[in-house]
């Protein structure tokens, strides 16, 4: 009977082990949630600029493409300008 208590005893101390560490990794994922929720938001607002870069540069391509059709020599030049 003494020896079954101690196993239970052992039992339990290992539970209680096991529950501080869960509390433990509870309280890491609860901090690190906003962190990447702000981190999230961070690449969402580089994907849009990013968006906004590449509508730019599909604009100038654009007026390359229409100067280069009304002169040719103009286009080289609006080329390394836009770059």
């Amino acid at each position: 009977m003494s020896y079954q208590l101690s196993v239970i005893s052992y039992q339990l101390s290992v539970i209680s082990y096991q529950l501080s560490v869960i509390s433990y990794q509870l309280s890491v994922i609860s901090y690190q949630l906003p962190v990447i929720s702000y981190q999230l938001s961070v690449i969402s607002y580089q994907l849009s600029v990013i968006s906004y870069q590449l509508s730019v540069i599909s604009y100038q391509l654009s007026v390359i493409r229409e100067i280069s059709t009304k002169n040719p020599t103009i286009c080289f030049f609006s080329f390394h300008f836009f770059l």
